[in-house]
Formats: C-alpha cells, structure tokens, sequence
C-alpha cells in the first residue's frame, strides 16, 4: 500500500506539475494585468483611440475609473455623425475627465460646432498640460477662415507637436508667445502674416519637424533653427487674392537632415546658406523655381552654376515634366554621394510614372 501510494505519487507528481505548467501557458495563471499600477494601465489606455479606451471601463471594476484619470487622449473623429450629438458627446468626456490631457484631434467630419463650445473645450480642466493639439476647421470656411481660438494658447508651455489647418492666426494672438516643448509644427491653408509666422517659428527653440502648406499671408520664411531636422513645404496658395509665399531661406540650420518641396509647381525659390547635415532634398522642374546652395545654382532641375559640389545630400526626390537625361547626369555630378535618386514624371495630369535609382 504504501509502495503503491508512492508509485502513484511518483508517477503523478511530475504530471501534476506539468499539467500546471501547461495550465498557466494557456492562460490559467496568474492576471498579470491585475498587478500593474493604475498609473502605469492609464499610460496604457491613454495610447489607444478614443472609443476603444472608454470601452476599457467595462473589462473590471477596478478598470471604471482608470480611464476618467488616465491622460486624456480626445480624438473627435468618429463620435458621432452629427455636428450636435458629437459637440454633446465631446462636452460630457470633457465634464467627466479628470485630466491631465494628452492628445486633443478636431478634424474632418465634424460640423457645426460654435466657437463659444470650442472656447469653453479649450478652456476645461481635462486639458491641462496638453501635449498634442489637432484642429480643422470646416470646408464650409473656406473664403472667411476663422481665428484660431485664444485659449488655444494657454497651451503654449507644453505642446509638443500641433496642426493648425483652415484658420487664421492674428498678430496680437501669436507674437510673444513661445512654444518651448513644441517639436513638431503643421501649418496647414493658414493666413498669418510674414512677422507672426517668423516670430512663431524663432519661439518654438526645441522644434524638429516644420510643415508649410498652402498657407498664406507671408512672402518669405528665413529658418534660423539649432534644433530643426526636417522642413516640408507646400508653396501654392489656395486664395488668388492673398499675398503668396515665394522664398524660403535656410539661414542657419546646423541640424537639419531633409528639405522637400512638395509641390508639383508653385515658384517657390530655396536658398540653402548653411545645413551642413541636410541629407535628404526634394524639388521639382517648375519654370519659375531656383535653389541656391550656397554658390550653386539649380534653376528648373538644371545646373546653371556649379561653383562647388554638395557632398552631403545622399537622397534626392525630383519631379520632372519629361524625363531628361541631361537633367538627372547635371544633378548627379553636383550630388556625388548620391545613393537614392527618385523621379516622378507627369506624363498626364493625373497619370505619374516613378522610378527609383540606388547606387
């Protein structure tokens, strides 16, 4: 009997563990989940989209509150079809939340809002030390674009990265503020004047990403940054009647790696004085467009003055009307250390043709 019972528990206890360990592989252990801090699970959540996150409050009870207090990630799109019930259903997340805020995205879809409700969204509690900021404006103010709401700016101490489209920005709004966290900046179909532009852009000291476009109100941008990496710009301006934007000048820009044009054609003039990094460059054919860097000259892809070479770009994007060989053997003995070429053709106007050299 007892030789019995100790084969027996011989013969079960490996199998027992196993059973156990193979248990707990298949998700019978321990919820380990359930051991991380409520702080650490509303990193978490406030990471995931708005409607997904809110969901999270119905997994557990512990799990109710840790949305309300997790940083507030408010993404409109997608609410609610109609301009009302989604201005309602942003107010009662906002009533709700604890803060602090994270990302805050007002964008396509969403209609009829009144500025009074987008002040008092701006101005509520859940927001505080936001740090994404996303807004768009309506089609409907395509000709009369409104002002960018003033509370927006009590933001100014800890946004890192924000996309303005379809409004205006005033003078006696922008200039003398500084966004000193502020990264990443995306101007989209703004008007704001040649100063307030320059004086937003020379008060954001830790800026990375820069994009332009198709603003208006402003002639010329001089970039005069330590900390910028990638400027993209948009030149054409959608409003015949504004003042459009025609140079771009790069100053001083010890840092910055990439430099793209982005539009097919617009006249926009590049001067590059000192950017030793920039790496990355893309232009067009455009008949009206000239890039200078430093005593080079490039007028509509072709090498007019070639006084020094330019080592540094390693890949250049071009978009040509034709494809000309004499055009892309000129780039390459002024970008010796080429290793991408990519060319975009226009063979019709909605019919592009690319290809792509490495070498």
């Amino acid at each position: 009997m007892e030789k019995g019972t100790r084969m027996e528990m011989e013969a079960g206890g490996p199998s027992s563990e196993k059973r156990m360990r193979v248990g707990e592989d298949e998700g019978g252990g321990a919820d380990r989940i359930s051991d991380l801090s409520d702080a650490l699970l509303g990193e978490i959540i406030s990471l995931l989209p708005t409607k997904e996150g809110a969901r999270t409050r119905i997994l557990a009870s512990r799990w109710h509150h840790i949305w309300c207090s997790a940083p507030l990630n408010l993404d409109c799109r997608g609410l609610a079809r109609c301009g009302e019930l989604s201005a309602g259903v942003i107010s009662r997340i906002l009533a709700s939340h604890q803060g602090p805020g994270r990302r805050f995205c007002i964008r396509h879809g969403f209609r009829g809002y009144r500025a009074a409700t987008v002040d008092s969204w701006l101005r509520s509690p859940a927001l505080d030390n936001l740090q994404e900021f996303n807004l768009h404006c309506p089609r409907e103010h395509q000709l009369m674009l409104p002002l960018l709401s003033e509370p927006f700016f009590r933001f100014s101490k800890t946004l890192r990265a924000a996309t303005i489209e379809r409004c205006h920005l005033s003078d006696n709004t922008v200039q003398g503020l500084q966004f000193l966290q502020l990264k990443q900046l995306s101007l989209e179909m703004v008007r704001i004047s040649e100063c307030s532009l320059q004086h937003m852009i020379a008060g954001c000291p830790a800026l990375e990403c820069l994009l332009i476009s198709y603003c208006s109100g402003f002639r010329r941008i001089t970039i005069n940054s330590v900390s910028i990496r990638s400027i993209g710009v948009r030149a054409e301006c959608r409003w015949a009647c504004e003042r459009k934007f025609e140079e771009l000048i790069i100053e001083n820009a010890p840092s910055l790696e990439k430099l793209l044009h982005l539009d097919w054609s617009s006249g926009l003039d590049m001067s590059v004085v000192f950017a030793p990094k920039l790496e990355t460059l893309r232009c067009s054919s455009e008949p009206y467009n000239i890039i200078l860097l430093g005593s080079t000259v490039i007028e509509r892809l072709r090498i007019t003055t070639l006084a020094t070479v330019v080592s540094s770009i390693k890949i250049l994007a071009i978009a040509l009307d034709i494809l000309s060989l004499d055009i892309v053997i000129g780039l390459m003995r002024c970008f010796p250390c080429l290793e991408k070429l990519y060319i975009q053709v226009q063979i019709l106007p909605s019919l592009f043709v690319f290809i792509h050299f490495l070498f």
